[in-house]
């Protein structure tokens, strides 16, 4: 084998032992069961466990994007790329880059700081009495206020919370959510819970175009909702230039009565707002203090690219072997155990440290392969890539389809590697998109039969991972993965090393040692394909009837004895992402409707047009929230 760079974790007494100390030690350690078992493995079996131990050890904190652990990752793959030869890929950067890295957005984090809402001397306590929303812009203003009732426009008998001629300039507009209620706080024009005036968007849109110079929202006293009891917020922007700001009913009571003698009780100014008949109430002795900004922090993630040379007439066409290198780190996001993952370590060892070991070992295995193959064999090149940002939305691999090393249609294959790592005792690996490529099936299969795995083959792609965005541009692929369903240990802080099958990751990589020097050696260039799921290539999929106008743009599933729809993947810029879904939520209700299984929600949304404004549940952290979704067309 060529020379490796071999990290050794021993214990910090072993470098001040003296030799016959150190022989005794060793003496006892001979005796040990797990000695045995280690020595007793083949090399390349104790080499994919130190590699997998490595990347899922507690150093790495988990690999999240933008943390240390994540750098020390990128870091490792890197070293062992270089060590083993492998050539860099990208241009030498300006300041220094070494060749070896992709650098791209991440998108970014916020935070809303320097909050505070006071009126007078009083100063409101955040969180109990109000939040800052994300609905709006910054705060930095002191103004009077004024009540404008439940904010709608125009309702049944000529209903209205506004005059024609109301001015809301210079003036913080404090409104009720929801629409006009009868005694039981149920809606007086919908049988069932609200109609679509009472959404957050109709609202903000007409308060907006009174030029209002903040907005405060409250949830009235005695509404029949089980949302009424909590502060709400979106990562929504549905307001420009005015920033929203929501209160309990209680503090709202405070702060619209001020200094004033005649005072009110939240439940009369609730009546005026149900009967419209108030209109808009400018209150003159009251100056309110709305302050806040966004911070906003821009993310980077890096994907580590090596390149395995090729020669001959068909060294400008390329095969891309792939992994993402990315985690959940300290539960940050995504962790299936809920608000009770929230700052444990989560070593991502199946996910997918199992993976990133394959590329290093593969890195090594294929550029022995090239430099003892014959001078004058064509051979193309071989670019091995460790994706980041794959947890958070296949965002290394998206940008590097947009943006790769090489150009796509030079692309003969790739092939993608995502939790190998748990082959139960019958050694089943699930490998699908056999059928992407014009014959693919034929040359995989006799390796496949020759493996000591069994091979579940599909001729579909399947999976949401960095091969998606490779097929989306007309690329063969080939991907690996135990079969389905994931093991319960997915995106938990228990997916750990102790339960990862090293023989079986070992046989995943000689496996695909094999299929991939065949793609870098063919000498014909595979053409794209497009089977259906049930086998056969070029035979696209036609359209299922009566599709939603509109799309969401999640994947879920559902979890016995949980309710709704685990979210596990939101797809940029959709209705989703904008409207702040994340993975990891828990979507329960869709309007009225409980969302007991996926065929409920694809049933509402073939009752909604682009443009329409849903409030969707979802539970994070343990707490239910309430999302304000705009439907966007389906295909944009």
């Amino acid at each position: 084998m060529n020379s490796v760079i071999r990290w050794t974790l021993l214990p910090a007494i072993a470098l001040t032992t003296t030799s016959s100390s150190f022989a005794q030690e060793r003496e006892a350690r001979e005796d040990a069961p797990l000695s045995d078992i280690f020595r007793a493995s083949p090399e390349d079996v104790r080499e994919y466990q130190e590699h997998l131990i490595i990347l899922a050890s507690p150093w790495m904190g988990g690999r999240l994007p933008g943390t240390r652990g994540a750098e020390l990752a990128r870091e490792y793959v890197e070293t062992q790329f270089k060590t083993r030869g492998l050539k860099p890929v990208m241009n030498v950067t300006e300041d220094g880059g070494s060749g070896y890295r992709q650098p791209f957005p991440l998108g970014s984090s916020s935070d809303l700081i320097e909050i505070g809402l006071s009126s007078g001397d009083y100063e409101f306590d955040l969180d109990n009495d109000f939040i800052m929303t994300e609905m709006g812009s910054d705060a930095g203003i002191t103004a009077p206020l004024s009540f404008v009732g439940y904010g709608i426009e125009s309702g049944p008998d000529e209903f209205s919370s506004f005059s024609e001629d109301d001015d809301l300039s210079g003036r913080i507009a404090v409104l009720f959510r929801f629409e006009p209620m009868n005694e039981e706080g149920k809606s007086l024009w919908s049988d069932s819970g609200w109609s679509s005036r009472s959404t957050f968007d109709r609202k903000f849109r007409a308060v907006a175009k009174r030029n209002p110079a903040g907005i405060i929202l409250v949830n009235p006293p005695g509404a029949d909702d089980r949302r009424a009891g909590s502060l709400f917020n979106s990562a929504q922007r549905m307001v420009d230039n005015v920033p929203v700001f929501m209160m309990t009913p209680e503090s709202a009571e405070q702060l619209l009565n001020g200094e004033g003698a005649d005072k009110k009780t939240i439940e009369e100014w609730r009546a005026l707002a149900d009967t419209g008949e108030g209109g808009v109430i400018d209150i003159e002795d009251v100056m309110v203090t709305m302050m806040g900004r966004r911070e906003v922090t821009k993310l980077y993630g890096e994907n580590v690219l090596g390149m395995i040379e090729g020669r001959g007439d068909i060294a400008d066409e390329y095969v891309v072997i792939g992994a993402h290198i990315d985690h959940l780190g300290m539960g940050d996001f995504g962790s299936n155990e809920g608000s009770a993952g929230k700052g444990k370590f989560h070593p991502g060892a199946d996910d997918n440290a199992s993976g990133v070991a394959a590329l290093i070992m593969l890195a090594e295995s294929l550029q022995t392969a090239y430099d003892e193959a014959p001078e004058d064999m064509p051979l193309r090149d071989i670019i091995i890539i460790a994706f980041d940002g794959e947890e958070s939305g296949l965002h290394g691999s998206r940008f590097y389809v947009n943006n790769p090393a090489q150009p796509l249609e030079d692309l003969n294959l790739m092939i993608n590697f995502d939790m190998i790592g748990r082959i139960e005792n019958d050694r089943r690996l699930s490998i699908s998109g056999t059928g992407t490529g014009e014959g693919m099936s034929e040359w995989a299969r006799p390796l496949f039969e020759a493996s000591s795995l069994e091979i579940v083959e599909s001729e579909a792609s399947s999976g949401g991972s960095d091969h998606s965005e490779f097929l989306s541009k007309g690329v063969p692929i080939l991907f690996a993965i135990t079969p389905f369903p994931l093991h319960n240990d997915y995106h938990t802080s228990r997916d750990t090393i102790d339960l990862i099958n090293f023989e079986g990751g070992t046989e995943t990589v000689k496996l695909f040692h094999e299929l991939a020097y065949t793609a870098a050696s063919s000498p014909e260039k595979m053409d794209f394909s497009r089977p259906n799921r049930n086998g056969g290539s070029n035979a696209v999929r036609a359209r299922p009837r009566n599709m939603p106008k509109v799309q969401l743009g999640i994947r879920s599933t559902t979890d016995d004895g949980e309710p709704g729809l685990r979210i596990v993947f939101v797809t940029d810029d959709s209705s989703a992402a904008m409207a702040g879904i994340e993975v990891g939520d828990r979507m329960v209700r869709w309007g009225d409707s409980e969302l007991r299984d996926r065929s409920v929600l694809i049933d509402q949304l073939r009752k909604h047009a682009p443009g329409d404004v849903v409030e969707v549940v979802v539970i994070r952290d343990g707490t239910e929230k309430t999302i304000e979704v705009k439907l966007l067309p389906r295909g944009e």
